[in-house]
């Protein structure tokens, strides 16, 4: 069997086959369980049912499918049926970037504290991978946060949908559990089948338990600084930065439900505490500031808004559509930036280099967001002509005013597509004799891997959807636009840069 192995137990399985290995509280305990109707949440459902407790099943609806409102009607009937109270709540999320994310947001402010989930042995080797690709360090080898509401962490994920076969259950098939835009999704359909075939054995169980030994081993780390108050700012001027690392650490965990910050997000909090920036940005929607001697977090207010289509803007045939990223969004992404490279370049006047004409309104704003001494000079170049789509050829329109040598200089771009314009003018400026050369590049194609020595400073992972707005065009239009729209229908020919 191999990790993306679907055949399970037979079609006699039964609830109490699988429930001595389920960690659920004593039978009677009130529980609420999230239940999506897919096979996991279902088996969770059906497994809480026969251990006795009393389940209230909630469903979240995102409305980012047709049918999403008759599936949440589904699985309130059904758990209804089986005997648990059941509630179904909505919590729109518009499609875009950070979608996984957003929509994690969106259920977390709707269900209520404590809800159990259906994560799965799988669930749980995947988020390791994922942890460990994010620089989490050995809390992140711990898995999922929270392990105490995730009774099924000892299940697999063909157990689960075995059961729900086995009961009579037909589970609702999320289109996006196979989209590759998402990492998780890469991960479980490509990396973990790899590396069953490269090794021969299942990685599944060799990535899910030791992660209990993890968790073990950061619960004794983190017990070092059970008595620090990482909120004040004071009472870690003593301590060693490692750590002031695990202190930051626990408490960005406690404020992300379990989810183990990065290493990236830590060190950024550092700067705060020790006073080499004032705030900061980290991974999950956080801005973190520092005033009066403590630390203080803020969520991220920015979120994407609904787009009426009859609202859209039109222009030869173009049609600037839903929205991606929020005007919201990219100015709380912008400050995060410029506090980074204000941290970076401490006592140096940097000198920025706008891509023209599709990173002028960001180099704008990007500057006046960086509290140092700036300035500016500007090269345009095309490598798209009349098309919608990269020609592959990169050519200089305008070239610089000022001389590099010397210069400490970043790089300012719209949009990071193929990479090979970056590439291009990254050679030409490095043959200019720069001190130092940055790239700060607003998006960058979500399935384009740019080294981190290449690009230091990155806004948003993007779709590959032709994008228009905040600077970026068709024809010359919608660069007025304040946030970031995917065109729905263009002609056979056009202008973008």
């Amino acid at each position: 069997m191999t990790a993306s192995d679907d055949t399970g137990p037979a079609a006699g399985l039964r609830p109490a086959d699988l429930l001595d290995r389920c960690a659920f509280p004593p039978a009677g305990t009130p529980v609420d369980c999230a239940v999506s109707g897919g096979p996991d949440s279902m088996a969770l459902l059906v497994l809480a049912l026969d251990a006795g407790l009393e389940v209230t099943a909630w469903h979240v609806d995102h409305g980012l499918r047709p049918t999403s409102a008759d599936e949440g009607a589904w699985v309130v009937r059904t758990a209804t049926d089986r005997g648990a109270t059941a509630r179904s709540v909505v919590a729109q999320v518009e499609p875009g970037s950070n979608l996984e994310e957003r929509a994690r947001d969106a259920r977390r402010a709707v269900l209520p504290p404590g809800v159990l989930t259906g994560h799965t042995a799988d669930d749980q080797a995947e988020t390791v991978l994922l942890n460990l690709l994010r620089g989490a360090g050995v809390p992140g080898a711990a898995g999922i946060g929270a392990p105490q509401r995730r009774p099924l962490l000892a299940l697999r994920r063909h157990e689960t949908s075995a059961l729900c076969t086995a009961v009579g259950l037909q589970p609702v098939c999320d289109p996006m559990n196979n989209d590759p835009r998402f990492v998780r999704n890469r991960l479980r359909h490509e990396v973990l089948p790899l590396l069953a075939e490269i090794s021969g054995r299942d990685p599944v169980p060799l990535l899910a338990r030791p992660a209990a030994r993890a968790g073990e081993a950061a619960g004794l780390l983190a017990g070092l600084v059970a008595d620090v108050a990482p909120t004040d700012v004071r009472s870690l001027s003593d301590l060693s930065d490692d750590l002031v690392r695990l202190a930051l650490r626990s408490w960005l965990t406690d404020r992300d439900d379990g989810r183990s910050p990065d290493a990236a997000s830590v060190e950024r909090v550092l700067d705060v505490v020790r006073g080499r920036v004032r705030a900061t940005a980290v991974v999950g929607g956080y801005r973190v500031t520092r005033s009066a001697g403590r630390l203080a977090p803020e969520r991220r207010k920015g979120r994407a808004r609904a787009v009426d289509p009859s609202a859209s803007a039109t222009s030869d045939g173009y049609t600037a559509g839903r929205l991606l990223v929020s005007e919201e969004d990219l100015q709380a992404r912008i400050r995060a930036l410029g506090e980074e490279i204000t941290a970076d370049y401490a006592g140096r006047a940097p000198l920025l280099v706008g891509v023209l004409k599709g990173a002028f309104m960001f180099m704008s704003d990007l500057a006046r967001a960086i509290d140092l001494p700036v300035e500016f000079d500007f090269m345009a170049v095309s490598s798209y002509g009349h098309s919608t789509r990269s020609s592959g050829v990169v050519r200089i329109v305008k070239d610089l005013d000022l001389d590099l040598a010397g210069r400490d200089v970043i790089l300012v771009e719209d949009i990071v597509d193929s990479g090979l314009t970056l590439n291009y003018l990254r050679r030409n400026l490095l043959a200019r004799n720069p001190a130092s050369l940055e790239v700060c590049a607003l998006l960058v194609r979500e399935n384009h891997r740019v080294d981190g020595a290449v690009l230091r400073y990155e806004g948003f992972r993007v779709p590959g959807d032709f994008l228009v707005g905040y600077g970026l065009d068709v024809n010359e239009r919608f660069r007025n636009l304040p946030d970031i729209r995917v065109v729905v229908s263009e002609p056979d020919d056009g202008e973008s840069g």
